[in-house]
């Protein structure tokens, strides 16, 4: 007789990512604990002598005023929120570095801002400064913590427990969460960076997805949930 086992997928993303995420997908036990919240900063956003925006999260448009500047983006994610809201978005990066590059390169005229969360990493504003670009930056938003819940307690219990990582910070939150996460527990990466950001005995069971966006994350979970245990 074929025992029929779901792996439990746990979502650590604030709630409305994580919804989103696992929509569509089959197979799972779907627990969603968020241990990050979106919130505003104090600090205005203005757009006033600004050429182009630059995004790195698509945390950061629900802070923007209403424009039609151009906003070079990470991911595709990033560009459609920033297209719906009304911008000329496109991707310039599928992560930090590539945008920093891509900039670089093309030089766009000044000035450029880079609005972000109060937790970045990569120092995109401090690369184009030194490359002779006119970049500042502001946070205008937080990534605060959200304490760990009895949902997340419970799903790191079960048998197989797969958990998506999408950010160094993510990553941190969940390695301070998860201290007891068994050994049946896989990890995926949605970077290098962000494999880094976990402590070391976690890295050998956290795989880094080819691409670094939503959609190969979703390819590369797919396969666990349609697994099935043999007869």
């Amino acid at each position: 007789m074929a025992v029929h086992s779901r792996p439990t997928l746990l979502l650590t993303r604030p709630r409305a990512a994580s919804e989103r995420f696992a929509e569509g997908l089959d197979g799972f036990d779907v627990v969603i604990a968020p241990l990050m919240e979106i919130a505003p900063t104090d600090e205005p956003v203005s757009l006033d002598g600004i050429s182009a925006l630059i995004l790195t999260s698509e945390n950061a448009v629900p802070f923007l005023p209403k424009s039609d500047l151009p906003a070079y983006c990470v991911g595709p994610r990033t560009a459609e929120s920033a297209t719906d809201a009304g911008f000329a978005a496109e991707v310039v990066g599928p992560n930090a570095e590539g945008l920093i590059d891509a900039l670089i390169a093309r030089r766009p005229a000044g000035p450029l801002l880079h609005v972000h969360g109060r937790h970045t990493r990569g120092d995109v504003v401090g690369h184009l400064q030194r490359a002779g670009l006119d970049a500042r930056g502001i946070a205008a938003y937080a990534q605060n913590q959200v304490p760990a819940n009895d949902a997340l307690r419970r799903a790191l219990e079960q048998s197989q427990v797969i958990v998506p990582l999408f950010s160094p910070r993510s990553a941190a939150l969940f390695a301070e969460a998860a201290t007891e996460a068994s050994e049946n527990t896989i990890l995926f990466a949605l970077s290098e960076a962000v494999k880094a950001a976990l402590p070391e005995a976690m890295q050998p069971r956290t795989q880094v997805i080819a691409h670094p966006n939503g959609a190969e994350m979703r390819k590369a979970l797919e396969p666990f949930g349609m697994r099935r245990n043999s007869p």
